[in-house]
């Protein structure tokens, strides 16, 4: 059996949790820590999936400054409270997996960063489907800072968890933030196709 990644892992950190074989990324939290088990809030609507599959493996998933890591677990509780927790028991050592190498294009879009506490506009420099780099006011936010990312794109409203994983200072005196998140399906066509239609115009004004 291994450990827990804690010199990876915080309280309150946002993971993702995939159950055997099903191919549908759960959004979670960590809820506590233990040197050979983590505590999870129990994802909406994964339940179905451990009785339909059988399977009690779930694929623990987390971003951080290096990339995203997975780490394969056994559910071994359920905690009945408010939130409802599982109880996870590593398998084997965390993984760092080679993040894909998403195209990124150019866009100015409005979004709100919302951050425990305090909710903060601003607008996107260029976009991904593994991240946003934005500019924002200038404000002083700590790498791996989770945030939620409330924007609109190709019409469609979309609201996308990630981790903040640098930050810098333009000359100008605003705070350009850089988000690495792992988007859902519906988060990441949308975003796709944005994009696409980004480059389409681009060639097209360069043809022109």
């Amino acid at each position: 059996m291994s450990g827990v990644s804690v010199d990876m892992l915080s309280l309150n950190a946002l993971v993702s949790l995939r159950i055997g074989d099903d191919g549908i990324d759960y959004p979670s939290r960590i809820e506590d820590l233990a040197t050979d088990t983590v505590i999870v809030a129990a994802p909406h609507h994964a339940n179905a999936a451990l009785f339909q599959t059988g399977d009690r493996t779930v694929q623990l998933s987390w971003v951080s400054q290096r990339g995203r890591y997975e780490q394969r677990c056994e559910l071994v509780e359920h905690i009945s409270s408010r939130p409802r927790l599982w109880r996870l028991r590593p398998l084997d050592s965390a993984v760092l997996i080679q993040r894909r190498r998403y195209v990124r294009a150019r866009a100015a879009v409005a979004v709100l960063l919302f951050f425990p506490g305090v909710v903060v506009p601003g607008t996107t420099i260029d976009i991904s489907e593994g991240g946003f780099r934005v500019r924002i006011a200038r404000r002083a936010i700590e790498e791996m800072t989770a945030t939620t990312i409330h924007v609109t794109i190709g019409g469609e409203p979309l609201e996308i968890q990630g981790n903040v994983v640098r930050t810098s200072v333009t000359e100008l005196g605003q705070t350009e933030v850089v988000i690495a998140f792992e988007a859902g399906r519906r988060e990441s066509d949308a975003i796709r196709r944005f994009v696409f239609e980004l480059q389409l115009r681009a060639r097209a004004a360069i043809q022109a």
